[in-house]
């Protein structure tokens, strides 16, 4: 098989980056089924799949030869990549749901699923030639293809290598090896976060345009997801807003649950935490608005704690700064921004991308990955937290682009109260 690209689509995986974790994790190949892997090393985004439905797709890689993968799909997808293009050049459909049980399967079955514009195209008529009659088959023949047999394969669902019937001393867990690699981010995904934050922050701007009074917490959701969705965003159920926001002088930190009906009335600090997605990257974050008033005294003092530490933290998310030393920085930063109880505070991160975590569990020497390192070209939420009631909470969380020029803000409003 020609290891070029005969549709000119260049891969938004990174490739280099995988080759390096494979080789620190011991993994000779890869067979990914969990739907971001899939679509981050193939840029196929299933259509019409739930989430804890048999998977009807996988990607097979191997280290020896990170251009040429095989993307095995069920036959009712073939037609999708005529319009769709993939960098994968092997395609492999196997017969799914949509063929009888009643009747033999045949060679041509896969014909109905190949539109008219296909005939005569080169990985079509792979792809044809390829067809099998069911996944497992199709699968174990991409992994002996790729000359993987016998050799240490990494699954993202290590219960589906377990059901292929492979020997328990070729399966290894790749899940932390995905996050490895998805932690540094390509120029194309950075791209797609910079547009998803942006949708974010116009979403919260549209919703505080519209919020009135007498509003609730889950209308005031709504609302915001009405936004999103009008600007071409998804959220999900049940909805895009994250923290719960306690009446009162109650500095409980909670979260929401999307059907809250007390009411969003006049100077209610509001926190703005939203997550969603803008062509399966996810947005995250906002900060604080203090709805149709000004803040108070303490929220004031809150909020030009939270910008000072903000700032702090923007020059010290350069690569090789630690989890732990940054929340310690933090804290001394507030203490001395003046803030009463700095103790108080939280400070956490997270990486972004496809998920919330982006980052590996476990590092591959096996020690925990809890206090993780920053790399170049990483993104990584920054959450900054003043617990405190209804009109003196404080929040902002920055979505950062790690560079050794310091972090990148992708948020254009800066740090200031909404």
């Amino acid at each position: 098989m020609s290891s070029g690209n005969e549709r000119g689509v260049q891969p938004l995986c990174n490739l280099e980056r995988l080759a390096r974790v494979m080789h620190e994790r011991g993994l000779d190949g890869l067979v990914l089924t969990q739907p971001y892997d899939v679509y981050y090393m193939s840029g196929f985004n299933a259509t019409a799949h739930k989430g804890d439905e048999p998977r009807p797709y996988a990607f097979v890689i191997s280290r020896a030869a990170l251009r040429e993968p095989v993307l095995i799909v069920a036959d009712y997808y073939l037609g999708n990549f005529l319009t769709a293009p993939i960098w994968v050049q092997d395609i492999r459909p196997f017969r799914a749901v949509m063929m009888p049980l009643d009747v033999p399967p045949t060679r041509q079955d896969i014909d109905r699923f190949i539109p008219a514009t296909g005939k005569g195209v080169g990985w079509v008529e792979r792809a044809r030639a390829n067809f099998a009659f069911d996944m497992k088959s199709c699968v174990l023949g991409a992994i002996r293809d790729l000359g993987l047999d016998g050799k240490r394969i990494g699954f993202d669902d290590l219960g589906y290598g377990m059901r292929l019937g492979l020997p328990a001393s070729v399966l290894a867990d790749a899940y932390d090896c995905m996050m490895d690699t998805r932690a540094i981010k390509t120029a194309g995904e950075i791209e797609r976060l910079k547009a998803a934050t942006a949708l974010n922050e116009g979403a919260i701007r549209s919703a505080i345009a519209r919020w009135d009074p007498k509003m609730s917490w889950a209308d005031f959701t709504r609302l915001y997801d009405e936004s999103v969705l009008a600007l071409g965003g998804f959220v999900r159920d049940p909805g895009g807003m994250v923290w719960g926001h306690p009446s009162g002088s109650d500095a409980a930190i909670t979260l929401q649950i999307g059907r809250e009906q007390e009411l969003v009335s006049s100077g209610t600090h509001v926190m703005f935490d939203c997550h969603g997605t803008l062509d399966l990257y996810c947005w995250d974050g906002g900060k604080t608005w203090v709805a149709g008033a000004d803040p108070t005294s303490e929220g004031a003092r809150n909020a030009k704690a939270t910008a000072v530490v903000a700032e702090t933290m923007l020059a010290a998310m350069r690569p090789g700064a630690r989890i732990s030393e940054l929340q310690r920085l933090a804290r001394e930063t507030y203490r001395k921004a003046g803030h009463p109880d700095a103790d108080s505070t939280v400070t956490f991160f997270h990486g972004l991308g496809l998920s919330h975590m982006d980052v590996p569990i476990e590092r591959a020497d096996g020690r925990s990955n809890a206090d993780w390192v920053l790399e170049q070209d990483m993104v990584v939420p920054m959450h900054l937290l003043c617990p405190g009631g209804q009109r003196d909470r404080w929040w902002l969380e920055e979505v950062v682009h790690v560079s050794a020029q310091g972090g990148r803000p992708l948020f254009s409003w800066g740090f200031d109260a909404l």
